[in-house]
């Protein structure tokens, strides 16, 4: 654990304000979910809640289905972790796309450098999963053989609307 240096207090409801250098190095916005774990050591951690953190093994499943169905490669994007490639991590992705994925809409591609650790570029579709106005991730799915077809395309939004489905309230 790193000390920041920055001291709160808890105000006379209990509240505490998560300061505002915390919050825009770890994208957290007004709404959003903070889980509280405690150590052995009394220590209280905070962390941004992602519902789809305890989902890992069916988001495997989805990404796996989608290669197969659409014939091209399919990433799965949380905040924090890449789903379907175990040598890609978030850090590995270039910041065109990682800005693109954080869209709250589909968003088509082309010709663009995905990753830092690679000169290949890429055409494809981001399919970002939405659920109560919250960003839970995103579907990214990418060929070098240029667009996709509007096959691919209608998988992926399939597949993105049927997992926001799963963790609406």
């Amino acid at each position: 654990m790193k000390a920041t240096g920055i001291v709160r207090r808890l105000d006379d409801l209990g509240r505490l304000v998560i300061p505002k250098e915390i919050r825009r190095i770890y994208r957290m916005k007004e709404g959003d979910s903070i889980e509280f774990f405690v150590s052995e050591h009394s220590e209280i951690i905070l962390k941004k809640y992602s519902y789809l953190n305890d989902e890992k093994e069916m988001l495997t499943r989805m990404v796996n289905t989608l290669k197969e169905v659409t014939k091209c490669e399919v990433l799965f994007l949380l905040e924090d972790e890449i789903i379907g490639n175990d040598n890609i991590l978030p850090d590995d992705c270039t910041s065109e796309i990682t800005h693109q994925v954080r869209q709250y809409h589909p968003t088509d591609f082309d010709s663009l450098r995905l990753f830092l650790i690679s000169n290949d570029v890429y055409s494809g579709s981001i399919y970002p999963v939405i659920a109560d106005s919250h960003w839970l991730g995103a579907f990214l799915l990418y060929s070098k053989q240029g667009p996709l077809s509007t096959s691919q395309k209608a998988a992926a939004s399939i597949m993105s609307a049927y997992l926001a489905k799963q963790f609406e309230h």
